[in-house]
């Protein structure tokens, strides 16, 4: 076989090569943004429907004002939230469409819906056509508004049950796809390794061995000199074919470790975002039990920093919170784990707790940390944190229960004028269903 074949069949197996694995990547990552539309579509739902129930509220609210005062101002949030609970239902059922079930339990609460409404009409036109309230606030002592409104939430509830059950599956498929797009990027990695020493090696042997055995021979023919096998010529074009392949090598190297970083770090305060909170905390649980041992979780959200966002501008709002970030790290143990989760949440991990004061001094650290403002425009800017805490094993040696038990606390905690933090305590679960914010 001639050396211009051999390489052309070489330069065509790697052309080959190039763009298959191109397209094959392209169709992972394809693959997983497919993943992350479905974890934000899941998102919407839930938000929809709770602002579905939010224009419920402001129906009854509206016609309670109503029959109490007679005055017709009352009305005009009650108008509003039949409009507005007409428009997040109409998404509902446009967001659902994929989903029978969904579906179904949709129709059941358009029904109630409607009781609930005609319910309200009727006790406003009697204050309406009589004058008088009197019978209007009888028929809603008799309760069946509420009844109406008690069936609407718990059809609601299971809602949104479902939609919490899709999203959880939904993110563990995108970060079980995300996995998997990491072990082919390592074994894509080593592939082309091996296939780099495989095309030097096969230069080595069909080209640029027999071009020093030439280049040797036509010296030593030149100089009058008996030709030897054992001449050996400089290694200047091995050297830079070398040279480039480490070169390329290390470009990759350092483009995946971004990429790999970019994966399980916030990208505006460089903490570790919620990708691998999960596993980090499980191993957590499972090193106190060993060493019996506990530990804390703080769910931290800054108070009014969408009013701060929408009065000092996005720049100033990702200002206060790398500054935030900044303060929670310094505020805690060096052992210890700082996550963004959300727009301004934040979780902190405390590892190898031994008595409940250590998480009260650390609290106090992290309050304190905060309490100095931020000048941004030539204003001081107060940083103010709600923070809620759990502790494994006491409260939950679940990781997903103890982040949400910490979160309910937070809420807790924001509800809570007189204090920046509370624990978290299983009465809290009652007023789970309370607006959160």
């Amino acid at each position: 076989m001639s050396m211009r074949l051999k390489l052309t069949l070489l330069i065509s197996f790697l052309f080959i090569t190039a763009i298959g694995n191109s397209l094959f990547f392209f169709q992972l990552k394809s693959y997983e943004e497919d993943k992350l539309v479905w974890v934000n579509h899941t998102h919407e739902v839930i938000y929809q429907s709770e602002r579905f129930l939010s224009s419920l509220k402001d129906t009854e609210t509206g016609q309670r004002g109503y029959l109490l005062t007679n005055d017709s101002a009352y009305l005009q949030p009650y108008y509003v939230g039949i409009s507005s609970s007409e428009t997040h239902f109409e998404k509902l059922r446009e967001l659902t469409k994929d989903n029978p079930q969904q579906q179904k339990r949709l129709a059941l609460i358009d029904e109630k819906v409607e009781i609930k409404l005609a319910e309200l009409f009727q006790t406003i036109e009697l204050v309406k056509n009589n004058g008088d309230n009197s019978e209007a606030i009888t028929m809603v002592k008799g309760n069946k508004g509420k009844q109406y409104m008690d069936s609407l939430r718990r059809l609601l509830t299971d809602f949104d049950n479902a939609e919490l059950l899709l999203l959880e599956q939904r993110k563990g498929d995108f970060k079980a796809s995300s996995a998997k797009i990491e072990t082919l990027i390592l074994v894509q990695l080593i592939f082309f390794c091996f296939l780099a020493i495989f095309v030097l090696l096969f230069l080595n042997k069909n080209l640029f061995q027999p071009l020093k055995v030439l280049l040797n021979s036509t010296k030593k023919t030149e100089e009058g000199r008996a030709l030897s096998i054992a001449d050996v010529v400089s290694n200047d074009e091995m050297g830079y074919l070398l040279s480039s392949f480490y070169k390329m090598s290390e470009r990759v190297h350092e483009r995946t470790k971004v990429l790999g970083h970019k994966a399980f770090h916030d990208e505006l305060t460089g903490l570790k975002n919620r990708s691998k909170m999960s596993d980090e905390i499980e191993s957590a649980i499972n090193n106190s039990k060993e060493f019996n041992n506990k530990l804390a979780i703080f769910f931290i959200d800054l108070n009014d920093f969408k009013i701060l966002n929408d009065t000092l501008g996005h720049d100033a709002g990702d200002i206060i919170l790398k500054e935030a970030a900044v303060r929670l790290k310094t505020a805690i143990r060096s052992d210890d784990s700082v996550f963004r989760v959300g727009g301004d949440e934040f979780v902190v991990l405390i590892k190898g707790i031994k008595a409940i004061a250590e998480v009260q001094y650390i609290v106090s650290k992290v309050l304190k940390a905060t309490e100095s403002p931020v000048v941004i425009q030539g204003q001081q800017t107060k940083i103010s944190l709600s923070i809620g805490v759990a502790i494994s094993p006491d409260d939950s040696e679940d990781s997903l229960d103890i982040v949400k038990f910490a979160d309910i606390a937070m809420y807790a905690a924001k509800r809570d004028k007189d204090t920046n933090y509370k624990f978290y305590d299983s009465s809290m679960l009652k007023r789970i269903s309370d607006p959160k914010r």
